[in-house]
């Protein structure tokens, strides 16, 4: 993978969407366990109970990319946009860097929209709509980054020091 240049962003956006359905399938079948979890331990502990089903769905996302990504570099999106995942040196990365990839992901697509939204809503008593409108800007970070940097990579890939380059086209 070493003369791949970066993936179009219109085929890392496209490839984005499809993702977002088979995450969706992923969180499906995960919120079962997950909602089980937090049934049984919510007589113990409703604290506890939230954080197993979080733990629950965490893990489910991070088996599914682990298994794409550390055995062939792409996701099935990826596949079908032909992008491929590497680290700044060109390399398959290694497994410490996609767990890096994973939580900076995490961090800005799922943590962090969230304590937007619960702040603006709970702290500075805003409506539920401009709230989640505010959310959603963070939300939109980690891609709008992409428009900023020259390498167009989104910011978790920036931040793991990763990268999403075209297989379809050599240089």
């Amino acid at each position: 993978m070493s003369d791949f240049p970066t993936a179009p962003l219109k085929r890392r956006f496209a490839a984005l969407l499809y993702e977002a359905l088979l995450i969706g399938a992923v969180t499906a079948v995960a919120a079962l366990a997950a909602g089980a979890a937090a049934m049984l331990l919510n007589a113990v502990s409703p604290v506890l109970a939230s954080l197993a089903a979080t733990l629950l769905l965490l893990g489910a996302w991070w088996l599914y990319f682990k298994a794409n990504w550390h055995k062939q570099g792409q996701t099935l999106p990826m596949r079908v946009w032909k992008i491929g995942l590497t680290n700044f040196h060109r390399a398959r990365p290694p497994l410490s860097q996609l767990r890096l990839r994973f939580m900076w992901a995490c961090v800005f697509i799922v943590f962090v929209p969230m304590l937007a939204y619960a702040a603006l809503r709970h702290l500075l008593g805003i409506p539920p709509k401009p709230a989640f409108g505010a959310a959603l800007i963070w939300w939109i970070l980690p891609w709008g980054f992409a428009l900023l940097n020259p390498d167009r990579q989104f910011l978790y890939d920036y931040l793991a020091g990763t990268r999403l380059v075209d297989l379809k086209e050599k240089k």
